[in-house]
């Protein structure tokens, strides 16, 4: 039973100071944060120096672990760790009267908070340049203020599609400040920041920081001691093959199939049917691209798919037009002549005794070829039908624009 009594009393012994230890040091962190938060001798809206001519220097840093880029409007959003550091004198104090506490936790509504803008702001849904997650900064006895939180923020991004689908993009982030100067807010890059690289979506994201602490602002002289620490991101589509099978590939099938538009026998329907389908595919396809990619300059697929519909619509006019007439002897006999006088005129400059002789062959009527059971005539120059010429002209046309697209592509 004694043992019982003194076991029990140890243990009590060994319980009440412990107690007593968080209830003191609960104690002394409520007095420091009063008397650091007291609003009659901190004022949150003065620069934490004590002349007025110091400066106050900022430390910042962000890394993106997450991004993503609007083609449309051209907007880039990213999502990473934003980290802040900066003195404040009059948050210090000796943790000898504060039962040995070094750091507190304080709200960033109480204290003076350094300035800082997105200068490439682009946001529809808030005033602010960035929104974080949190506002509760951690203070150390010596003043040092650190703000580690995690920070949304939205930038412009000058978009170029000329190279689609495979176009890259740089985009600047540059963090700066609009109310105070450099001798009054330096901000500075914190730490050494290495290219970082993450992948989402159907972007490669690559993060660099360059640093700060010269004149970014030339075309206002009151603005050009600001501050700043300037990222670079860099764009690359991930998988380029998807632009290729979407509207490469279905694009050079369709052309090529609207050849045969103007094939079809005389008076059949088909041609021109056949050929108002291609065309109407390829506006459809340049339609699409344009809804995908923002209208900041014509890319060389879009410049193809237009060229290609040109050609499209030419072929369905002449095969409207070859539809429409019944009998083309009177066209090709006049084609025919048009160019037998060519041949004549330049077979007439040579000066050579065998000019005279090439010029009465070439002057020979042309080839008659007669179908059975029929008195229908057709004329053709060089055993070849002007249905055949033209049709060749086409695809010999859609043929340079295909592969004039590719090449570009490619490079």
């Amino acid at each position: 039973m004694f043992f019982s009594h003194c076991l029990l009393l140890t243990l009590m012994l060994n319980a009440y100071p412990s107690y007593f230890v968080e209830s003191a040091n609960m104690n002394a962190r409520n007095w420091l944060y009063r008397n650091l938060t007291d609003t009659t001798e901190y004022v949150k809206y003065l620069r934490p120096v004590k002349d007025s001519y110091q400066t106050v220097e900022v430390g910042f840093r962000f890394e993106p672990f997450i991004h993503y880029l609007e083609y449309s409007s051209q907007e880039l959003q990213l999502r990473g760790t934003m980290v802040m550091t900066w003195y404040d004198f009059r948050l210090s104090w000796n943790p000898d009267d504060y039962d040995d506490l070094d750091y507190i936790e304080l709200p960033l509504t109480e204290i003076w908070r350094p300035e800082l803008i997105l200068y490439e702001r682009l946001s529809k849904h808030s005033d602010v340049s960035f929104q974080t997650e949190t506002d509760i900064v951690k203070v150390h006895n010596t003043g040092k203020v650190e703000w580690v939180t995690i920070a949304s923020t939205r930038t412009f991004c000058s978009i170029c599609v000329k190279n689609f689908p495979k176009d890259k993009h740089t985009c600047d982030v540059t963090f700066t400040t609009w109310l105070h100067q450099d001798n009054e807010q330096k901000l500075q890059l914190l730490g050494k920041m290495d290219p970082c690289e993450i992948e989402h979506l159907t972007w490669r994201l690559t993060f660099t920081g360059l640093g700060g602490n010269d004149s970014l602002y030339r075309c206002h002289q009151h603005l050009q001691n600001q501050s700043y620490v300037r990222y670079i991101a860099n764009l690359e589509r991930l998988d380029t093959k998807f632009g290729m099978y979407t509207f490469v590939a279905p694009n050079i099938c369709i052309s090529l199939l609207s050849v045969f538009t103007i094939c079809f026998k005389r008076g059949d329907s088909s041609g021109p049917a056949f050929g108002m389908m291609c065309l109407l595919a390829l506006i459809i396809q340049l339609g699409t691209l344009y809804l995908v990619i923002p209208d900041t300059a014509l890319s060389k697929v879009g410049k193809s798919i237009a060229n290609l519909t040109i050609v499209v619509a030419v072929e369905t006019v002449f095969s409207v037009i070859n539809m429409g007439i019944e009998d083309d002897s009177c066209i090709v006999s006049n084609t025919t002549k048009f160019r037998l006088f060519i041949l004549k005129k330049m077979r007439n400059r040579k000066k050579n005794t065998n000019s005279d002789n090439q010029d009465n062959n070439s002057e020979g009527t042309p080839l008659v070829k007669k179908k059975n059971g029929s008195t229908c005539t057709q004329y053709v120059i060089e055993n070849l039908s002007i249905k055949q010429v033209v049709a060749f002209g086409f695809f010999v046309a859609i043929v340079y624009i295909n592969v004039d697209m590719l090449i570009s592509l490619s490079n």
